[in-house]
């Protein structure tokens, strides 16, 4: 498996870890999709993506949008591609749209399969357990969003955009149980709660700072912080 979960895709630690993943694919001429987290009709943060990777020499070229404008053709040649770049953006939004366009066996598949998928900030909490940390950056449920279940492709939590010490991380992480406490009596159906099953590994990941996996090997760029809150 070839995964990258960056917060900022553009900082120097962020290139770093998406080029660590992309050298493992072993390919002459890497080609990257993207899938938009939410409309950019003016392609303005594929635009700045596909500017990143221009220095990293890989071409971004392919652009799938989950709304209105989705086209079942398009996710379908994605799937030709070495790597996909799930986009920043709206963490819940972004979830809603994915699970509806049923692509998470398709991207676990395709992982299987050789692919790599490298995940910035929305993109990467996507690839965790659940999307619950989202909240600690600033992201709100607009979309009414109950299942928050993410595709478990990493056993961690992915908190992206925090600088923090261990203290800090104790009172953030104190900070989402108290809220998850508070959210779980308003659900119809509460067990579907993705903390119904304790993670108990959260990466607190600053700006400039990512991480790797390939296959069974994690690799730390930056100063991520690891907190176990059981430990």
């Amino acid at each position: 498996m070839k995964l990258a979960l960056v917060s900022d895709a553009g900082s120097d630690n962020g290139m770093a870890t998406i080029h660590c993943v992309l050298n493992a694919l072993r390919s002459n001429m890497t080609r990257v999709a993207y899938i938009a987290s939410q409309p950019d009709p003016e392609r303005t943060y594929y635009r700045a993506t596909q500017a990143i990777y221009r220095l990293l020499g890989v071409d971004l070229t392919l652009y799938l949008e989950l709304e209105s404008g989705f086209d079942a053709k398009v996710a379908d040649a994605m799937f030709g591609f070495d790597a996909i770049h799930l986009s920043g953006g709206d963490t819940f939004r972004f979830l809603k749209w994915l699970k509806k366009r049923d692509l998470f066996t398709p991207l676990q598949t395709y992982l299987r399969d050789g692919g790599a998928v490298i995940g910035v900030s929305a993109g990467a909490m996507i690839m965790t357990p659940s999307i619950e940390s989202a909240r600690l950056c600033g992201d709100t449920n607009e979309v009414n969003l109950e299942d928050l279940s993410a595709m478990s492709l990493v056993p961690f939590q992915f908190v992206p955009h925090v600088d923090c010490d261990t203290k800090d991380a104790f009172m953030l992480f104190n900070q989402l149980v108290d809220e998850h406490s508070v959210f779980l009596p308003q659900l119809a159906t509460p067990s579907i709660m993705a903390l119904r099953k304790p993670v108990n590994e959260y990466y607190f990941c600053p700006d400039d700072a990512g991480i790797a996996v390939i296959d069974d090997e994690l690799i730390e760029f930056g100063q991520p912080l690891l907190y176990r809150p059981n430990s």
